[in-house]
């Protein structure tokens, strides 16, 4: 019994670490995907936003920056401004679980979709609609 005891406690010490060592690779390649979109900021994004399944969503965009951060529904916003794009990471102490990619449209509202985990070409998503 004891030596079981002993097998479960090492199997769980190693999946903590695993889930540890997942954290730190995903803000690794979140910086790295934010950074793909590199793009001098055509807008500014600043201001409290409103998304129908989201709610309030507040964004954070110093005058002349490209960095994006902000707080909404629950997660922590990080994100770039890349041309008339916006690439938005929404996590939770640390580990990404959405990532969204919007485009300023006329009317001065975000239109896009965002995803489970980090966008790519091959992701649908879901669609994601900010107004101020």
């Amino acid at each position: 019994m004891k030596s079981h005891f002993s097998v479960l406690l090492a199997a769980g010490v190693v999946l903590i670490f695993a889930a540890n060592m997942s954290a730190g690779d995903l803000e690794t390649k979140g910086k790295t995907w934010l950074g793909s979109h590199s793009e001098a900021a055509a807008i500014n994004v600043n201001g409290h936003w409103h998304e129908k399944s989201w709610g309030k969503v507040v964004l954070n965009q110093a005058e002349g920056s490209r960095d994006v951060t902000g707080d909404g529904d629950g997660w922590d916003i990080t994100g770039v401004v890349s041309g008339k794009q916006i690439f938005l990471l929404f996590s939770h102490h640390g580990k990404v679980t959405y990532s969204a990619q919007l485009t300023s449209e006329a009317d001065g509202s975000l239109n896009g979709s965002y995803a489970r985990g980090f966008m790519n070409e091959k992701s649908k998503g879901r669609p994601m609609h900010l107004t101020k």
